[in-house]
């Protein structure tokens, strides 16, 4: 397990190493520079170039930058907040996205997987087809659609929610972004849990548990669902990082101030340490988020081997 996490972490390494080079050459050939004020003659954009260190090579901006963020220091946004350190606007916009990403993340799993035990123990019946047909509709009904009539009969028509995000109502303005968000996850967790369960629930290890008399509860989450999540547990990193990382238009819709409106405005800003921060990071979560469901494959089922000459 050891020898597997440790090359994992070498592998992950290398490939940051790569993602922030390949974007460090995609920003330099985005039309523009940072500093596009009009107002702007050429001897100010050369002292500033100077003093953030752009008018040096590009293989010395490299390893500069590749230094600074190793060390943590994402150094600080030129156009969006002058001179305001990039770590500390980031500071102010991630806590949102995060929660509003979990809470969509937990709210999709715990009522997929419901759904989907439902289904597979009705299987061919009413309920297994409703099923179906949510999962359907929810894995094609894009978030920022659902987003946009939630918005429109719940808040609008109804009065029921807020319009836009609310730092003054967090938890009330956050239930119509959850409810868009967690659809998708959702609906693929029910997928998922639907044709695992029926699968497992026809296996012989599950008819000998009935025959020795285990209660069907038991049976259910123990035996079936524990051997179901093996295959969902592969979707759910990617999942994750989406709501982290996708939700760029539903923040639109609701206003709110996370990272995904804040990527945007970097990019049209063309403010190269903020993009590259924000790709950094998204970078990191996916290969944090990586390894810790190779590492609970193991958990789950202790015949997966992660490490040895066997893997």
């Amino acid at each position: 397990m050891l020898k597997y996490c440790l090359k994992r972490i070498g592998m992950a390494a290398i490939t940051t190493l790569i993602i922030i080079i390949i974007l460090f050459f995609l920003l330099q050939l985005m039309p523009g520079s940072p500093f596009n004020n009009e107002r702007l003659t050429p001897d100010q954009i050369a002292v500033l170039n100077t003093k953030y260190g752009l008018d040096k090579p590009l293989p010395l901006q490299i390893v500069i930058y590749i230094k600074n963020m190793i060390t943590g220091d994402f150094g600080v946004s030129y156009n969006i907040q002058q001179n305001y350190p990039v770590a500390n606007l980031l500071a102010t916009k991630f806590p949102t996205t995060i929660r509003l990403g979990l809470q969509a993340f937990v709210v999709g799993i715990i009522f997929g997987l419901i759904l989907g035990i439902i289904a597979a123990l009705h299987h061919n019946g009413p309920l297994d087809t409703g099923t179906t047909i949510f999962a359907m509709l929810g894995s094609s009904v894009p978030s920022h659609v659902l987003a946009l009539g939630l918005v429109f009969f719940l808040a609008y028509k109804c009065g029921w929610f807020p319009l836009t995000y609310s730092s003054a109502q967090p938890v009330l303005s956050s239930i119509l972004p959850t409810i868009a968000l967690s659809i998708g996850p959702m609906a693929m967790t029910a997928r998922y849990t639907r044709n695992e369960m029926i699968e497992v629930m026809d296996s012989e290890y599950i008819t000998l548990a009935e025959t020795k008399g285990v209660r069907r509860f038991r049976v259910v989450v123990v035996h079936g669902l524990k051997n179901a999540l093996i295959p969902l547990i592969t979707t759910l990193g990617p999942m994750l990082m989406g709501l982290m990382t996708g939700s760029t238009v539903c923040e639109q819709i609701f206003a709110i101030p996370g990272i995904g409106s804040l990527f945007i405005t970097a990019i049209q800003a063309n403010d190269y340490n903020v993009v590259i921060t924000l790709a950094f990071i998204f970078s990191m979560m996916y290969i944090v988020t990586l390894l810790v469901i190779d590492l609970l494959y193991g958990v789950i089922d202790p015949r997966i081997r992660l490490a040895g000459g066997k893997k």
